[in-house]
Order: structure tokens, then sequence, then C-alpha cells
């Protein structure tokens, strides 16, 4: 049903495209389970609902029993009971979900598209758009980046242009890394990142050790 990358033996991607057929077989198989499912009240758009259902069965299937996630007050994704840190991502009916064990952990997936370079000046900074190929390729693995940094920082007070940064990109053959810098007020964190293109989508992910 889904993708598996082993990353490191306590890092591990999980990621699939969403079953939108089996919406009420999810449902059902969760609600079995004891997961707490009345968030799907406030979710109308059915294509959303299948979505949320499908991120909760990889994770039943790939955690202890009686797991659940939860949010913290910046919607960052974290898990009820084990101390296991999450990222989740979803983008044209495909899902990711990075587990780590001891780390913290951001994903981000995209589908590759056009439409990113109308909007390479909101993400990227001065120096990012002149070393930058003005391709959906590249502008998509930087976006990917941004964003997987973003979800690790885990607060709203940031933007992907002014307190995100890219140096040492390389991307060839399908794999990429790089490293991020995260700079917010007195804050400073610095990743190193992964790149993987699967299809049409790119995935990028941090890899700390």
């Amino acid at each position: 049903m889904f993708q598996t990358f082993q990353i490191t033996p306590k890092h591990a991607i999980h990621t699939a495209a969403v079953e939108y057929n089996r919406t009420e077989e999810m449902h059902d198989y969760l609600s079995k389970l004891g997961l707490n499912l009345n968030h799907l009240q406030n979710i109308k758009n059915l294509k959303r609902r299948a979505e949320w259902l499908f991120i909760r069965e990889i994770m039943i299937k790939n955690m202890p029993k009686g797991e659940d996630i939860i949010y913290d007050e910046h919607r960052k994704p974290r898990f009820k009971n084990s101390s296991n840190y999450l990222s989740i991502s979803h983008s044209n009916e495909r899902v990711a979900l990075s587990i780590n064990e001891e780390r913290e952990t951001g994903i981000d997936l995209q589908f590759i598209t056009d439409k990113i370079l109308r909007i390479r000046d909101k993400f990227l900074n001065d120096a990012e758009l002149k070393r930058t190929n003005n391709n959906s390729l590249e502008l998509t693995c930087h976006w990917c980046i941004k964003e997987a940094l973003f979800k690790i920082y885990g607060k709203k007070d940031a933007f992907l242009r002014e307190n995100f940064e890219i140096v040492d990109f390389n991307f060839k053959n399908n794999f990429g890394m790089a490293k991020g810098l995260t700079r917010i007020g007195s804050f400073q964190s610095e990743h190193k990142m992964e790149l993987r293109k699967l299809g049409d989508y790119m995935m990028a992910y941090n890899v700390n050790y």
C-alpha cells in the first residue's frame, strides 16, 4: 500500500498515493481501533477527509497499538503517546509521513508543476535567485527544503524567503543534498537535507544524525 524509505535504523519515511475509494473502509478500521475521529466533522471536502484518514492508517500500521496524532498550539503534529517525532506532508493525491525515534524531523512533498515559476521571488532570497536555474524541478527542490525546515521549526512567526536559506545545493539522478539554515530572531539551526524525486513528485527531509 505504501512505500517506505529507511533513512537510518531510527528514521523512516512512508509515502503513498491516497486511496480515495476506501474512505468508508478506513473510517471503520480506525474507529474500531479507537482513534479519535471527531475532527472529521470539521472537514467538509471529501478528498481532504480521505487524506486525513489515510495518513492515520499509515501511522497506525507503523506505530504501536493505541497511538494517535494530535497537534500543538501551532498545528504541528505529534504523537499522542510516543516520544517519537513526526512530520506530515501531502500534495496532489499523495501523502508522506516522516517518523524519527530520536530527533526532530521535517518533510515536504510537492507535485512538480510549472506554476512554481510564478512565485520564485516569494520564497527565494537574492542569493538563491542568482544561482538557481529557472526550471520547475530545481525550484521545487528549494521549495520543499524550505517547507521541511519550516516544519522542523514548527511555529508561525517565520517566512520562507526571509528566515530559511539553502546552501551547498546539489541535485543529480533523482537525488539531492543541501544544507538548510534557519534564522529567526536569536534562534538559529542548521540541517542536512536530502531530496528524492518520486515520479512527478519531489520530497525533501532532514537527515541530522
